[in-house]
């Protein structure tokens, strides 16, 4: 599988993940609501900066390769998680790259990507959820942890 080495810029950069439930509108209270299926596919609209003619040269043969014979293609994004991680990805068809701004020898490029979700355990999303849900977050979870870990054995070995 093809990896798309440039590097997306954050500026612009967006993320819509793909939608699970199908929904159906009643007359009265809350709509009915189903699981359709699993996994599907996010939209990102993303940008690259070319600054030389060889990156150009690259963006360009990397975007006609995919014309010739659409395939999934890795790229490190961020989705659904804080860090950058690899997707598999494909251009969407009807998004072509648009320049969308020329700096001198600098050239944006801007376009749109269906991207394949990754697979999260859903007891990791359940172990979350209840873990904020139990009133502690990350925040206090560090103190306490500090506490447990730092404040207490430095206090103890200074009583001594």
């Amino acid at each position: 599988m093809d990896r798309f080495i440039l590097c997306p810029l954050l500026g612009g950069y967006s993320f819509s993940p793909g939608q699970n439930i199908i929904e159906q509108q009643l007359q009265g209270g809350m709509p009915r609501q189903r699981r359709n299926f699993i996994g599907a596919v996010y939209l990102v609209s993303a940008s690259v900066f070319c600054g030389s003619y060889e990156e150009k040269e690259y963006f360009w043969a990397f975007w006609r390769k995919q014309q010739r014979e659409p395939k999934n293609w890795l790229w490190a994004l961020q989705s659904d998680s804080y860090k950058f991680e690899d997707h598999e990805c494909r251009f969407k068809a009807d998004s072509l790259p648009q320049e969308s701004e020329r700096e001198g020898k600098l050239i944006k490029y801007s376009f749109q990507i269906y991207v394949k979700p990754l697979n999260r355990p859903a007891d990791l999303d359940d172990m979350i959820v209840s873990y904020w849900g139990s009133g502690l977050n990350p925040k206090i979870s560090n103190l306490l942890e500090k506490l447990a870990n730092e404040s207490i054995p430095n206090a103890l070995r200074s009583y001594k």
